[in-house]
């Protein structure tokens, strides 16, 4: 998909085709991370994946932690499945 860059204020702005915002759960006021990559060229991220993306982070280190710190015997694998079950 090709689009044009257009001048707003001093800045300039990219336009995102509304499929595209809808598919990616964007609207007017959302916020993206914009970055230049190493080829050159930007990527923008939303930030609602970014934060899911740091909560799953935070969330596997908390696992990583509660297992190191139990020995890893068969009833120990059995009470961490029950434990998370809904």
């Amino acid at each position: 998909m090709q689009i044009s860059i257009a001048k707003w204020g001093n800045s300039l702005a990219v336009r995102i085709p509304a499929e595209l915002a809808r598919h990616l759960a964007l609207e007017e006021g959302s916020t993206v991370e914009i970055d230049e990559t190493v080829r050159g060229t930007l990527e923008l991220v939303p930030m609602n994946i970014v934060a899911r993306e740091a909560w799953l982070r935070e969330h596997l280190a908390q696992c990583a932690a509660r297992l190191e710190s139990q020995p890893l015997t068969s009833s120990t694998a059995e009470l961490l499945r029950a434990a998370e079950r809904y």
